[in-house]
């Protein structure tokens, strides 16, 4: 029996180990932004019993970000017209974050409320009332209830225990006036802050920020848009949530 053998020594090909380079994520942000949140009311029959409120955080940078460096704050509302400048005065009403978080990944805060199989979490964060939700306590998002991304800053605005931040974005705010809403009455209040032009009910709603978003922005006012064109977010249909994109960065 003949073995034949062939040997090339011109060839140069071989396997390559050498490990692909890491890309950027398509949708690249400048700094950690809100990229999705849901909100719900505790007398809202189509809930079933469970608030399902969470917010996610998303990373679209090239790099790793160090999550110590930012915080969660939690502010309520509780009219239509008082408008007051952000304030964090305990630690009930800020959630200081830990860990890293990785180019393209997502971070998500759930309320103790949230069905896991739904929502699965980072971390939680909030009350664990339901029938008696006091809306001073996060994370009762009723759809007037701001949350702001804070991160450090030497020279920042807002105090959390012994550092100071400044609020980089936020859903929400204290400072933008609210409107009556046109939905389902609820147990606490009917006051809503309107989003793409939604005044209906935007407090049972999934929302997620455009993949056109780079930067974050504490301006609600101006994030909220006037429309649907201008705003920086989009919404699923009142007490149609859609849990389908939690721990992803892009909109349905």
């Amino acid at each position: 029996m003949w073995l034949a053998v062939f040997v090339c020594w011109s060839c140069s090909s071989k396997i390559d180990f050498t490990k692909e380079p890491v890309v950027p994520p398509a949708n690249e942000t400048t700094d950690l932004i809100i990229c999705q949140l849901a909100t719900a009311i505790n007398t809202d029959p189509n809930a079933g019993g469970v608030r399902n409120h969470y917010v996610q955080l998303y990373n679209g940078t090239a790099g790793v970000i160090d999550l110590s460096q930012y915080a969660i704050g939690y502010q309520a509302t509780f009219d239509l017209n008082t408008l007051v400048d952000w304030s964090f005065p305990t630690n009930a009403t800020y959630f200081k974050l830990i860990g890293t978080l990785g180019s393209g990944k997502c971070y998500v805060i759930a309320s103790p409320q949230a069905d896991a199989t739904f929502v699965p979490r980072d971390t939680v964060w909030g009350t664990t009332s339901t029938a008696n939700a006091d809306a001073s306590i996060p994370l009762q998002l009723s759809g007037n209830s701001g949350i702001a991304l804070l991160k450090k800053d030497p020279n920042g605005s807002y105090m959390l225990g012994n550092e100071t931040y400044d609020v980089i974005d936020a859903f929400g705010s204290p400072d933008v006036a609210r409107v009556t809403s046109g939905g389902s009455s609820s147990s606490r209040n009917n006051y809503i802050w309107t989003v793409a032009q939604e005044t209906s009910d935007t407090r049972n709603r999934t929302f997620w920020r455009k993949a056109s978003v780079r930067d974050p922005n504490p301006n609600w006012a101006q994030t909220k848009g006037t429309n649907a064109d201008d705003s920086q977010w989009l919404l699923s249909g009142d007490r149609a949530w859609d849990y389908s994109k939690v721990g992803l960065p892009t909109p349905p």
